[in-house]
């Protein structure tokens, strides 16, 4: 992973060397030196006071994203010392959908997990960075300790493979307070199996719901696993018609991996996730979700989509 951090020179330096040009002024032109000198110094005191929100952007990710699990919630901490940032990100994404939170307005973002390099003082850091438009990134916090162990070995992993974990993340709260949760799966799941459908968003994986039919796609699933159980993958939802049983010709949704079919879902789940599809597909261009495929001995491999409650 390669992650290109900008230098600049901190506002303490920057005063002291203008001060001591304004003292090389004044010995050297006497008082219009001195002059000159304390407008030199009210002027770059002011640009350090007044940064342009292009100044606060840390580091711009040249790394490939890798798009990690959803399927949880994770908050992070330190966001008190990121308010400027959080508050810049969050205004470029107003004009964005907006996500209804039980405490206000949820605002999306996209966040990046960086694994910080080990110090003396904290061997495990993971930094939360919120990425802008252009591939430039300012941090927002961190994860918790705890949590930090548990994700750092996965994505330094990632990192040697010049890749940087992704995933959606939520800016709550106002201009008095923002903070920051990510949709981030648990570590066990958080890679995901097959990406062969790129990078474009999935529906949040908040519960597991059933699909049927899959002992007659049996190859495809077998397929797409390569022998790896439990496989988290990405599925894309379609509209199709129920072709037997009690509700033969109503409308569900069929489950496509790699193009083609695995089951689909009951007409009771149809009739719950056909019109979120639908939207999904409308903002996002397709309607994908996150599945796991697990080996069930007989009765073979089964796929359960992660989809809204």
């Amino acid at each position: 992973m390669t992650m290109q951090q900008r230098t600049e020179p901190s506002p303490a330096a920057v005063l002291i060397a203008v001060a001591v040009l304004a003292l090389v002024l004044t010995v050297a032109f006497g008082p219009l030196g001195f002059v000159i000198g304390l407008a030199l110094f009210g002027l770059m005191f002011v640009g350090t006071k007044n940064k342009t929100a292009d100044q606060i952007t840390p580091v711009r990710t040249r790394s490939r994203l890798r798009r990690l699990s959803t399927a949880g919630r994770v908050a992070i901490v330190g966001e008190s010392h990121h308010q400027d940032a959080i508050a810049e990100i969050a205004a470029l994404a107003t004009h964005e959908l907006k996500a209804d939170t039980g405490n206000g307005t949820a605002v999306p973002a996209t966040a990046v997990l960086v694994p910080e390099p080990a110090t003396r003082h904290d061997l495990t850091a993971v930094r939360v960075d919120l990425l802008r438009g252009d591939g430039t990134a300012v941090t927002a916090g961190y994860l918790r300790g705890e949590q930090a162990v548990d994700y750092r070995p996965l994505l330094l992993d990632l990192a040697g493979r010049g890749e940087i974990g992704s995933c959606p993340a939520r800016i709550v709260g106002s201009d008095q307070r923002y903070g920051v949760h990510l949709h981030l799966g648990a570590p066990r799941l958080l890679l995901l199996d097959h990406e062969a459908l790129g990078t474009a968003p999935t529906l949040p994986a908040e519960q597991q719901v059933a699909v049927v039919g899959e002992q007659v796609h049996q190859h495809v699933l077998h397929r797409v696993v390569n022998g790896r159980t439990p496989a988290h993958v990405i599925a894309e939802l379609r509209d199709c018609r129920i072709v037997r049983g009690s509700h033969i010709g109503e409308h569900t949704l069929e489950v496509l991996l790699e193009g083609e079919s695995v089951g689909q879902l009951t007409y009771a789940m149809g009739l719950r996730y056909c019109d979120m599809a639908q939207e999904w597909r409308a903002r996002t261009g397709r309607a994908l979700c996150e599945a796991v495929i697990t080996n069930e001995g007989t009765r073979g491999l089964q796929a359960n989509l992660l989809l809204p409650k």
